[in-house]
């Protein structure tokens, strides 16, 4: 198991211990935590741990800080886990009983009301990625291809594959940065994969523990438009798409623009909501989550960063 770790002093704890735990013989696996140039805590407490701990005193990419913890692995299969992930006990014997490489959770066990932002993220993701998301509803055992690539929510808090597959990725100069999909894209496109997401490796990823940021938000809307925005796709035509629609409907309807967007907004939010329950929160915290996100995109476009 190779936990690759930046500032992680908030999870460390939970993670570390949750892995200490699995039901599985001790001689047939190790731990490593690569230290990615943490500025807080998380040596410290790396260090305190009976595990091999790898230290670097300058931040690295991610996908810089897997292969280190990769070479220095001494088994042929490797599990990668977020520093904000909690792990079952049965992880090690269900990814045995698969038989097979690679493998991704297919359930986070997401909190969906732990903030108003959980709750929001949560439900676009479920629309999205539907009948996808939250997988435990589709069913136990999905199949990531080319066909549905688009269609299925990639998490990256666990990730399962063999040192020979890894290793092909690294000749391509993987990312796993900023929540893009480059790794799943990689396997599935360019070696001809199919990536098995499967609910009975479930994790619980528990994320920061502190609420995200205005600023945090803003940068998400920053990644997403640097990423979907430089090309015209299915997402750059819907983003315009959605500007020329906000700007008609006030020249248009100039007396009445303000009722309709209203009407619009609210017919959104009701579109999203599975309960009365999520329609409040959604009606409470998305005006702020959508403007933040929005600012970010804008930054992008006007060549701010």
């Amino acid at each position: 198991m190779i936990i690759p770790c930046f500032n992680a002093e908030d999870t460390l704890y939970r993670c570390v211990d949750a892995v200490q735990s699995v039901d599985y013989p001790k001689e047939d696996f190790e731990v490593i935590i690569v230290n990615n140039g943490s500025t807080d805590r998380t040596y410290r407490i790396a260090t305190g741990y009976d595990i091999r701990v790898i230290g670097k005193r300058k931040n690295v990419r991610y996908s810089e800080a897997m292969s280190i913890g990769a070479k220095n692995s001494r088994y042929d299969n490797l599990l990668f886990i977020d520093q904000r992930t909690v792990v079952r006990k049965d992880i090690l014997k269900n990814i045995e009983a698969l038989n097979y490489s690679p493998i991704m959770s297919g359930e986070l066990n997401v909190d969906k009301y732990r903030s108003d932002h959980d709750t929001f993220m949560y439900q676009i993701y479920s629309r999205l990625y539907s009948p996808h998301y939250p997988q435990s509803r589709y069913k136990n055992e999905l199949w990531i291809t080319k066909k549905n690539f688009r269609k299925v929510s990639k998490n990256k808090a666990m990730l399962f594959l063999e040192k020979e597959l890894f290793n092909k990725l690294a000749e391509k100069s993987f990312d796993f940065d900023g929540g893009t999909d480059d790794i799943f894209r990689k396997i599935v496109y360019d070696l001809n994969y199919r990536i098995l997401s499967h609910t009975d490796v479930n994790v619980q990823f528990i994320g920061d523990l502190k609420v995200k940021t205005n600023r945090e938000i803003v940068e998400n809307g920053f990644k997403w438009a640097k990423r979907y925005l430089k090309k015209f796709n299915v997402f750059s035509f819907l983003y315009y798409s959605l500007h020329m629609s906000v700007i008609t409907v006030i020249v248009v309807y100039l007396n009445y623009a303000l009722p309709v967007l209203i009407l619009i907004y609210l017919l959104f939010l009701i579109y999203l909501s599975d309960s009365k329950k999520d329609f409040w929160i959604m009606f409470k915290s998305a005006p702020g989550e959508i403007i933040r996100f929005y600012i970010g995109t804008i930054k992008f476009l006007t060549g701010r960063s």
